[in-house]
């Protein structure tokens, strides 16, 4: 048992080193547990083990190095480093903040399980990647105390693929980060710097099969008849199976791939953009949609898994995915100025919403319920 008269001291796992959003995930939630600790609402300590610990400084957390030497070093970081540094630091309560718990964890174990994509679309996910993903994911559930998921849709998820865990399942969305405010002059910059288009559709994240990303190009491509001088802006990783999509990228002009870029130049791409459209098949939150939302972007998403529930009535939702589908919601806006400026104003206030200070309190009872919940 947790002596009541001390502060509950938790461990955090957090893969800061890969793109993406558990990564965003794990550095937001650190931050706001910090905030929390420091300002004494909480009797808290955070330790944070992290490949990159530069990334919490300030984070009101202690922040240890264990590194990895890449991808294919996942595995000894997590069922062997991992462990090692668990035992030292000697917390209350470890979570991992990516869908698998470390082996010969000897304290109580919270999981977050972002998604369960690898399982609603196995066809957009290489063979060993959704091999470890199906055995990790399963292996933590099975293991953890409290399974942390980030909306109902992923809860459903869990419950149809792994029932037994239905009793351990903690919602808590995520939150939704301020949107930067870059300057005219930011603005300025980043158009030429980037050769921006005057006029574009966005879509931000990895460039992979569930993503659907060859439909945003295919759209602009077909909207391109009433309005010349629309074009596709994507930013984002190559990512698993991407080859249909960079098919219709290099194509004709229709649309820029920018690849990663800084956040300042980011959020300067999210308030150019005319459109952001996200028509995934699938997404376990939708960090980028988020974003997308909190910049006062008009969003367009497929009516599908969290999006909808993300978004409330702050997005046109797509009904079809496919061309002539996404075609349509984008043109709704493009040609509809009164929606477009309802959808500015709903997005920024469906976003702050959701904040991490709340993300971190419904963390914070889940961490309490797996210390309280017998092995």
């Amino acid at each position: 048992m947790v002596d009541p008269q001390r502060p509950l001291h938790v461990a955090i796992g957090v893969l800061a080193g890969v793109t993406g959003g558990p990564a965003s995930y794990g550095r937001h939630l650190v931050r706001a547990l910090g905030e929390l600790a420091a300002a004494g609402e909480v009797p808290l300590r955070v330790t944070v083990l992290t490949d990159r610990p530069q990334d919490f400084m300030g984070a009101h957390c202690e922040a240890i190095e264990v590194p990895m030497r890449g991808g294919i070093d996942r595995l000894r970081w997590q069922h062997w480093a991992l462990p090692r540094a668990i035992a030292r630091v000697a917390p209350d309560v470890y979570h991992d903040t990516k869908n698998a718990l470390p082996l010969r964890l000897r304290v109580p174990g919270v999981v977050t399980v972002h998604d369960l994509a690898y399982r609603a679309v196995p066809e957009t996910f290489g063979f060993w990647s959704r091999r470890f993903l199906t055995h990790a994911t399963a292996d933590a559930v099975r293991r953890a105390r409290v399974v942390v998921v980030p909306s109902q849709a992923t809860a459903r998820d869990v419950e149809r693929w792994h029932p037994d865990a239905r009793d351990k399942l903690a919602v808590v969305l995520h939150g939704i980060a301020p949107a930067r405010e870059p300057s005219d002059a930011a603005l300025r910059s980043a158009r030429e710097r980037l050769a921006l288009p005057a006029r574009y559709v966005l879509h931000v994240g990895t460039i992979q099969a569930r993503k659907n990303v060859d439909l945003v190009v295919r759209a602009v491509r077909a909207l391109r008849s009433r309005h010349p001088d629309l074009r596709a802006v994507l930013v984002g990783r190559r990512g698993w199976l991407a080859e249909r999509a960079f098919a219709e990228i290099e194509r004709d002009d229709t649309a820029r791939w920018l690849g990663v870029v800084g956040d300042d130049d980011l959020a300067a791409i999210y308030r150019g953009a005319a459109v952001f459209a996200s028509p995934s098949a699938y997404e376990g939150f939708g960090f980028c949609v988020a974003d997308a939302l909190a910049a006062g972007v008009p969003v367009v998403i497929s009516d599908v898994s969290s999006l909808p529930e993300l978004c409330g009535r702050a997005a046109v939702r797509m009904a079809l995915l496919d061309v002539d589908g996404v075609a349509a919601a984008i043109a709704r806006v493009l040609d509809d100025p009164a929606l477009a400026s309802r959808l500015r104003r709903d997005g920024p206030r469906r976003a702050s919403e959701l904040t991490w200070r709340s993300a971190a309190l419904g963390h914070l009872a889940a961490y309490r319920r797996a210390v309280a919940t017998q092995g």
